[in-house]
């Protein structure tokens, strides 16, 4: 897809934004938002999106503590984008579309929990540290308080979105991915899982679908761990090579459920562009690890990132480990005869 398209790509699945749309989104709803950074980072900065990223971590949280699975935890926060992005402006409380987001995924994907519950554990999460109480002692009052609030935020996530509950689920297309290529567990098919996750603390999968999330994120964690050893094979650094353009794969939008199916090979040569096999276009991957990079680059600590940052994903930080791993990452690629491209 090309990255000058503007207008939004709907298909049986899912409805896909490119960056420069939901920047235009989100700058037409807000009159005169400071800019204090370029463009690389301009969809991180806003308000609406500094807003979207508290709530996603707080959803994280809440869902964790309350043994949610992984699927469940990506769709709240991929409504949560979702919501932002239509309408940056909620008149609703932040705190309440977040649990408005995480009550509507547990239906969505059937993982449904009792409403009362999800605010008990919602309560103790948002309390300090110091503060926080056994969940059964949350009283009745306490929830009976908050449901009002949460229930109209239900309505207004629903309108926001149209209605429009259909989605597919990266987590499960990574790992038959991951199974088909043989990776070991241990390190490369960690590192893209943690890679996937914190993924949707982005826009990121509201770009993309989640066959390319995917895709992407198992092909910058063999990058990651292969890199060092293959200095001599450019293949590690095509991705940030914008000469290379891919001579097959669809445009945005392929339903990656479908496309696993319909031609699945029996196995995944790493060393080569397999993502053209499964319909995705090396553009749509170099966009993927472009914008996940420069995310995980705001706390690498050889760079000037600001405490907002950490602030704003506290108690859903980016791995450090990862932020460390894409730093050395980025900085090997900034050595090399290859050129990395910003977004």
């Amino acid at each position: 897809m090309s990255t000058t398209r503007m207008e939004p790509v709907t298909t049986d699945r899912h409805t896909f934004m490119s960056r420069s749309y939901i920047v235009s989104m989100l700058n037409s709803s807000v009159a005169a938002v400071p800019q204090t950074n370029s463009g690389r980072h301009e969809l991180l900065d806003h308000p609406a999106m500094v807003s979207a990223a508290r709530s996603c971590v707080f959803v994280k949280e809440v869902a964790r503590s309350m043994g949610f699975p992984a699927r469940t935890v990506g769709t709240a926060q991929l409504l949560i984008h979702r919501t932002y992005i239509c309408r940056s402006t909620p008149p609703v409380a932040t705190s309440d579309l977040a649990i408005a987001c995480l009550f509507v995924a547990a239906k969505m994907e059937e993982t449904i929990k009792r409403l009362r519950d999800i605010l008990a554990y919602s309560y103790v999460n948002s309390l300090p540290d110091g503060a926080r109480i056994d969940v059964q002692s949350v009283p009745t009052a306490v929830t009976d308080k908050m449901r009002p609030g949460v229930l109209a935020s239900e309505q207004y996530v629903m309108d926001a979105i149209g209605f429009d509950f259909r989605t597919t689920h990266a987590h499960l297309l990574y790992v038959k991915l991951a199974k088909l290529a043989g990776v070991p567990k241990a390190n490369i098919a960690a590192d893209g899982w943690t890679i996937l996750s914190d993924s949707y603390f982005t826009t990121l999968p509201v770009q993309y679908p989640s066959l390319v999330i995917a895709a992407g994120a198992l092909c910058l964690a063999w990058n990651l761990c292969n890199g060092s050893q293959r200095t001599g094979n450019n293949h590690v650094f095509q991705l940030f090579d914008n000469s290379m353009r891919d001579s097959k794969g669809s445009r945005r939008g392929t339903n990656g459920s479908a496309a696993l199916s319909r031609r699945r090979p029996m196995s995944l040569d790493l060393n080569s562009d397999w993502w053209l096999d499964f319909g995705v276009t090396t553009e749509d991957i170099q966009g993927f690890v472009r914008q996940i990079a420069d995310f995980y680059l705001l706390f690498f600590n050889s760079t000037v990132a600001s405490a907002e940052y950490i602030e704003r994903h506290k108690n859903g930080l980016p791995s450090k480990e990862m932020s460390q791993k894409i730093g050395q990452w980025r900085m090997q690629l900034c050595n090399s005869t290859a050129t990395p491209i910003s977004p």
